[in-house]
């Protein structure tokens, strides 16, 4: 007796399936934090077997990874409709960085994930995305040409200068989250002192 094949799932089944292992792997990550996290685990608490979690994710840490593009976006958002207030290079960097603070001192268990995300060594490292198809660093980069154009902030090699100003920002917003053992100042205090200090360092 022939066994009939299980009808192709609808693409609306599809993407329902895919939110509830994500909702899974979300709710495990706030019960347990990464470490305690596995494909299995996830896949018994979404209802699927570790082999359709697989087919929908390629590891763990691009599903981990896809639970925070959302927030992303909504950050994205919120930094393009702030500098829509200025033209001005020194003033839209602050803006820009401002903003970036905001959402981490807001949204600081989604800031953790989307930003703070270490990746266990045990998972398959990601191929790296190249820098100008990321959004949030292709706007700081742009904001950083722009200056330069016009004289205002300082010489040299965008990519690298973007990203110093994103460092800086983020250490001082992550050291004292990451080393809560230590009196270091809050970022709510230490942000806009490393941000007037970043903005005199490009300043042509």
């Amino acid at each position: 007796m022939s066994v009939m094949a299980r009808p192709a799932l609808t693409d609306e089944q599809r993407r329902q399936t895919r939110r509830r292992i994500q909702q899974a792997a979300a709710q495990l990550y706030a019960e347990h934090g990464f470490k305690d996290i596995t494909a299995r685990k996830v896949a018994e608490r979404a209802g699927v077997s570790v082999g359709s979690l697989y087919s929908y994710f390629d590891n763990l840490t691009e599903l981990m990874q896809s639970l925070w593009k959302g927030p992303v976006r909504r950050l994205l958002k919120d930094v393009e409709s702030a500098l829509a207030s200025s033209e001005e290079p020194l003033a839209r960097l602050r803006i820009f960085l401002e903003t970036y603070a905001h959402f981490a001192v807001t949204e600081r268990a989604t800031y953790r994930g989307a930003f703070m995300f270490v990746r266990p060594e045990t998972q398959t490292k990601p191929n790296p995305v190249p820098l100008d198809q990321d959004r949030l660093f292709a706007t700081l980069r742009g904001i950083v040409v722009s200056g330069q154009t016009r004289g205002q902030i300082r010489e040299g090699d965008p990519d690298q200068i973007a990203q110093t100003l994103w460092s800086g920002v983020h250490g001082a917003i992550a050291l004292p989250l990451s080393i809560d053992r230590l009196a270091l100042e809050p970022p709510e205090q230490a942000v806009p002192t490393m941000i007037d200090t970043l903005l005199e360092w490009v300043r042509s």
